[in-house]
């Protein structure tokens, strides 16, 4: 599953993370309820993971605000260092599918993650047929499989480009900077020197033939960043960013 881990102390979201992805989960970690929340307008998540306690926010009203005033229909986790009754009756109230004290043992985490994922499975199922969204160009995501298919074909994609993709095929137009995209889509906050995106963008713009050939080209803008365009189709590249 993808999961969502919000936790503002630095160790616990580790030890959370390390667990998840043995497990073989992809996982996002998030120190502020402010970043969660930017970072769900770009990206989806199957599971979130939340604290009660936050540094900008209520774990249980965040919970609350993600399933009224957003309409989130994903699955969340509430933790605690408390252990009331009052307080599991409280978060299950307020939007939460399932409650876990601190300290958090690893085979009960992993055991209360599976069930939720049995859950989310056996939903997917009954809602029958996967969710598919059209794309500029000659794209398209089928968002249960977490695949890109570029015209008739599936692209093999790592978990990182995935998410990347999805972020500048769903923004054609909007320039993004490097600082952005390595909050966004790794998780990494502040200013930091790193060819990791451009690394990235190199590989999405061979595997995804985003030269102009389909009708979009990946074009880096010099000290800003990179920027999806839409194009006249061509046979070939009509210009290397």
């Amino acid at each position: 599953m993808h999961i969502g881990i919000l936790e503002d102390d630095h160790d616990q979201r580790d030890y959370l993370t390390l667990c998840l992805e043995s497990q073989g989960h992809e996982v996002a970690g998030f120190e502020r309820a402010s970043q969660l929340l930017r970072a769900l307008r770009e990206r989806s998540f199957d599971l979130l993971i939340i604290d009660w306690q936050l540094p900008d926010a209520c774990g249980m009203e965040l919970t609350r605000t993600l399933r009224n005033e957003h309409g989130w229909q994903g699955l969340i986790l509430f933790i605690t260092a408390s252990q009331g009754e009052e307080d599991v009756v409280h978060a299950l109230q307020h939007g939460a599918d399932d409650f876990l004290s601190k300290p958090i043992n690893p085979r009960e985490l992993s055991a209360r993650v599976s069930a939720l994922g049995r859950r989310l499975a056996n939903s997917k199922a009954s809602n029958g047929s996967q969710e598919v969204e059209a794309l500029p160009g000659q794209y398209r995501i089928e968002q249960d499989e977490h695949t890109i298919w570029c015209g008739e074909h599936p692209v093999n994609l790592t978990q990182r480009e995935y998410r990347l993709a999805v972020l500048l095929l769903r923004h054609v137009g909007e320039l993004f900077s490097r600082a952005y995209l390595l909050e966004m889509v790794w998780g990494i906050n502040g200013d930091i020197s790193t060819r990791t995106v451009d690394t990235h963008i190199s590989r999405l713009r061979r595997k995804l033939e985003l030269d102009g050939r389909r009708g979009l080209r990946l074009k880096s803008v010099y000290q800003h960043g990179y920027r999806l365009e839409t194009c006249t189709p061509s046979a070939l590249s009509a210009a290397s960013a």
